[in-house]
């Protein structure tokens, strides 16, 4: 596991593993991920501390999308673990949340 940095907009190196961990003490946005491998998949573990926290994920080329299903993510209650899992594909350049779990 990858612990992410906590801050406005925590980076994300795909070079350094599948699972990434982040601890918010604040409303946040992933950016962009960086060294993304055709294929990856990743989960970043969203934990809310101190309070109800909201994660955004940067949109812009080379970040997420989401499809029909899973629209936008939600609040993370406090104290609460939300995972979200990504595909990356180098076709389209995007990140795609493929799933969304919450309440851990």
């Amino acid at each position: 596991m990858v612990a992410l940095v906590d801050g406005a907009t925590p980076a994300l190196d795909a070079s350094l593993g599948n699972i990434f961990t982040l601890a918010a003490t604040g409303d946040q946005t992933i950016a962009v991920p960086t060294n993304a491998t055709n294929g990856q998949k990743i989960i970043i573990r969203h934990l809310a501390s101190g309070g109800a926290r909201t994660l955004a994920l940067n949109t812009g080329a080379g970040g997420f999308r989401f499809g029909t299903d899973i629209t936008a993510l939600t609040a993370t209650s406090s104290g609460k673990t939300d995972y979200i899992g990504c595909i990356y594909s180098s076709i389209d350049s995007f990140w795609d949340v493929v799933a969304v779990t919450k309440g851990f």
